[in-house]
């Protein structure tokens, strides 16, 4: 249990300091838009490109991993969607919504950090695969249900093609993913000045993403729609990495660390752009208060996960 407070512990420490920093004013909350969007578009980006740079690109890419990731999150989602829409009555639109919490993990935030405090030598390139199967098929996936579940007509398909299409695009840590690989497959190096100036830039990213996630959490509070909010939260941390830890059985040369750090990821809380996503379609509320109860939970969760895989 003490290995795994030494994992856990220094994660949510930086989660509740966070919170306390901008619940007493320390950090404004207003400076939260500002301080996520230097982990978004400046230090996870530089991180990534600096890592896979200097990696050769059969070290990078394992299909078997991306097939069993991508997978159990098509699995948990539509579990989700059916055990929202059968049991709890919902319309399709909502269950697509809990849906996206149960199956889009926040590998950036949470779970990249805890890579950090379980593995001597962070597998940078697990992380690089989590985010483009969640980036890459997920994300567009549950996008496309919920948008068709709107009762989209076949004339505005274009558009949401293109509204799928832009998210992919525009997106800085597929930037940095694409253009890290393209460096790594045509073996360039940044200058010098450049690579060093990225690793300081890197070196700022856990911390600002956890401490960005404890202040997110200030004045959010868990009321009403308790049912949906524990079937998300109980699907986001037990189904999904259950689900991968079983399909890993059917890939019996993976490497041992590499299914480790894709059961972490699957067993991390939703990823924190969620109530903005789907606030688009009127769920903010839903979305935050579920946010809060799951990763409030994913402590406990992860602290009885965690011996099981040392």
């Amino acid at each position: 249990m003490a290995i795994v407070l030494t994992i856990t512990a220094p994660i949510f420490f930086l989660i509740l300091l966070g919170f306390i920093a901008v619940r007493f004013s320390f950090i404004p909350q207003s400076s939260l838009m500002g301080l996520s969007r230097f982990v978004l578009y400046l230090a996870l980006p530089a991180l990534i490109f600096e890592k896979l740079s200097s990696m050769k690109i059969h070290e990078v890419i394992h299909i078997d991993y991306l097939v069993v990731y991508a997978c159990g999150g098509l699995f948990t989602f539509f579990t989700t969607v059916v055990l929202s829409w059968k049991l709890l009555k919902n319309d399709l639109v909502s269950s697509g919504i809990q849906g996206v919490g149960a199956c889009m993990s926040n590998s950036a935030f949470i779970g990249f950090p805890v890579l950090l405090q379980f593995f001597d030598q962070p597998l940078t390139q697990a992380f690089v695969m989590a985010l483009m199967v969640e980036n890459l098929i997920l994300l567009p996936v549950c996008l496309i249900f919920i948008e068709t579940m709107l009762g989209k007509d076949k004339s505005k398909e274009e558009s949401l093609a293109i509204v799928v299409g832009r998210r992919i695009a525009t997106n800085p840590l597929l930037i940095a993913l694409i253009c890290g690989l393209l460096f790594s497959i045509l073996n360039l190096s940044p200058p010098t000045f450049i690579s060093h100036g990225l690793e300081l830039l890197a070196a700022g990213a856990a911390s600002a993403a956890l401490i960005v996630i404890g202040g997110s959490l200030v004045g959010v509070s868990i009321k009403g729609h308790l049912k949906p909010i524990f079937l998300v939260a109980f699907a986001k941390l037990m189904i999904f990495p259950a689900i991968i830890a079983l399909l890993l059985l059917l890939t019996p040369t993976m490497p041992p660390e590499l299914k480790v750090a894709m059961i972490i990821f699957a067993a991390m809380p939703m990823f924190s752009t969620y109530p903005i996503v789907c606030g688009e379609y009127g769920a903010r509320s839903f979305c935050a208060s579920t946010l809060l109860a799951t990763t409030t939970l994913s402590f406990i969760t992860l602290s009885l996960l965690l011996p099981f895989l040392i």
